[in-house]
């Protein structure tokens, strides 16, 4: 099979799939590196010939591809891309930080969120119109948004993210048990879902962890996620920094702020800003092969290998909500999904009232946002970021108008065309 990896210059994420790919079951891929910038890319692409040259077995091969050929080539697409570099990142964070909002991740919900989606279509509507194969596995951010709209082109998309599988782990952590051993259930969207069940063998796990959150010094090693756990009852995916974006409580005000963050992924203003370009060249600089190739939690590999290889596997992932989880929209959800030979199903469940409600106002700022491009409605965008929880907790509409204009005239050309007329006949 042909197996098309858009964003390829991801470094560490490119580095991971080539390994996970090599210790699946299956055999004879060719892997198509598509990314425009040739720095990027050269360095992933030799690291990944000399991997595969190990592995003469395996029948692997690699090459660079443009994005055209890929897509109308490949059976299967994954895509990582990320558009506007270290100057959109920053402008992503310091232009609401002046108007009060203060991100620390920003890919998600929120000004950050919007104008990483913003930047993402035109790629979009490259891969929506020419993409000739049957599977298209997206880990692009704002995850729920871009997979919603790869599904509303007509594609069999798949949205992945390792959020809630790694906070099992930091669960199991907290309650002392060992992760292979913790049974667990969540329903949601992306970066947003909660866990239903808790469970080690025949015990509820919850009592334990509500107990431990009531402990001050245990509470304040993620407080944003155990003061969602102490009002709202269960437990959310995602960091504290992650989570204090996508609600209205926890980032409002500085005193707010300074209550609830953490250094690093626990909430830190700018963090993602601040590390990212850092993160890249540490990346660049790991040339080396691998003395021992292990499997990491990465979902990618494993659904390649059980829809085109046949055998049965259990991931999370955001799939069109078919009454998969009746309390959200019929939009998007995050839920467990058995994939096998050519086949994807979900499997839903009940989520109570409040985090449905969470929930769900993640859902209504997406579904906006994916209106407002496949409409080329800019007021549709501009709803979108006024319903968004944190933006409107700091912000009057007025604020978030003026905000909106700002930040999206600043990004010029990575714009979308309607939008870039739309300010212009504005001005």
């Amino acid at each position: 099979m042909r197996l098309a990896l858009v964003g390829a210059g991801s470094a560490v994420f490119s580095r991971t799939l080539v390994q996970d790919l090599l210790l699946s079951a299956l055999e004879g891929v060719e892997l198509l590196l598509v990314d425009p910038d040739e720095g990027r890319l050269g360095p992933v692409l030799r690291w990944a010939q000399a991997l595969l040259a190990r592995f003469p077995q395996k029948g692997f091969s690699v090459r660079p591809a443009s994005l055209r050929e890929a897509l109308e080539k490949a059976e299967a697409a994954v895509l990582v891309a990320d558009v506007g570099g270290e100057e959109a990142i920053w402008r992503d964070y310091e232009i609401p930080l002046r108007y009060g909002v203060d991100q620390s991740i920003g890919d998600t919900l929120g000004p950050g969120g919007l104008m990483k989606l913003l930047r993402l279509h035109g790629l979009l509507e490259e891969v929506a119109a020419g993409f000739g194969g049957s599977l298209l596995l997206n880990y692009m951010n704002p995850l729920s948004a871009t997979t919603a709209y790869l599904l509303s082109r007509g594609h069999r998309a798949v949205g992945l993210c390792h959020s809630v599988s790694e906070t099992a782990k930091t669960l199991a952590g907290y309650l002392g048990v060992p992760p292979e051993g913790l049974a667990y259930r969540a329903l949601g969207v992306n970066h947003l879902s909660f866990f239903v069940e808790l469970r080690f063998g025949e015990e509820d796990l919850y009592p334990r962890l509500k107990a431990l959150a009531q402990d001050p010094a245990f509470w304040d090693r993620d407080p944003v996620r155990f003061e969602v756990l102490r009002v709202f009852g269960l437990f959310p995916s995602e960091s504290s920094g992650h989570v204090s974006e996508y609600l209205p409580y926890f980032r409002k005000r500085p005193e707010v702020l300074a209550r609830y963050a953490r250094p690093g992924y626990g909430g830190e203003s700018g963090f993602y800003a601040r590390n990212h370009g850092r993160w890249v060249e540490e990346a660049r600089r790991q040339v080396g092969l691998p003395e021992a190739l292990r499997r990491s939690g990465e979902y990618a590999a494993t659904v390649l290998e059980a829809f085109y290889g046949g055998e049965e596997a259990w991931v999370y992932a955001t799939l069109p909500n078919r009454g998969h989880v009746p309390e959200l929209l019929p939009f998007v959800v995050e839920v467990p999904v058995r994939v096998r030979r050519e086949s994807l199903e979900a499997e839903g469940g009940s989520l109570p009232p409040g985090p449905a409600a969470l929930a769900r106002r993640a859902q209504e700022v997406h579904q906006l946002w994916v209106q407002g491009l496949l409409e080329e409605s800019p007021e549709a965008l501009l709803q979108g970021l006024a319903l968004d929880p944190l933006t409107g907790a700091v912000l009057d509409l007025r604020g978030v108008e003026a905000l909106f204009r700002e930040l999206a005239s600043a990004h010029g050309d990575l714009m979308p065309v309607f939008l870039r007329r739309w300010l212009r006949d504005a001005s």
